[in-house]
């Protein structure tokens, strides 16, 4: 198609986040399940996270970093890493679903 032009685009440099491992809900084959807090900004957060090597780091569930917070963390925390872990079995169970 000689009627469709590319033109390079500016792009912004990678930013990188900075964590810290507050508590490990656990792990479900490649897959981990935590709780985490960034360091290199003062936001007042904690957050459920899933890392992986697909994934990256995905944030679940950000909450306040207080005693509330951390509360509903530690139920929100294993009800995502049980639901990787019924994930991790379904798709083993069923290869050809992949």
């Amino acid at each position: 198609m000689s009627n469709i032009i590319t033109l390079p685009t500016r792009s912004k440099p990678a930013s990188t986040a900075h964590y810290e491992e507050i508590a490990l809900y656990g792990h479900a084959g490649p897959l981990i399940v935590s709780l985490a807090r960034r360091t290199d900004e003062p936001t007042g957060l904690i957050h459920v996270v899933l890392l992986g090597a697909s994934v990256g780091l995905e944030i679940v569930a950000s909450l306040p970093d207080d005693e509330k917070g951390r509360a509903v963390a530690d139920f929100v925390g294993p009800a995502v890493l049980r639901t990787a872990e019924l994930v991790e079995t379904e798709l083993a169970a069923q290869p050809e679903a992949c």
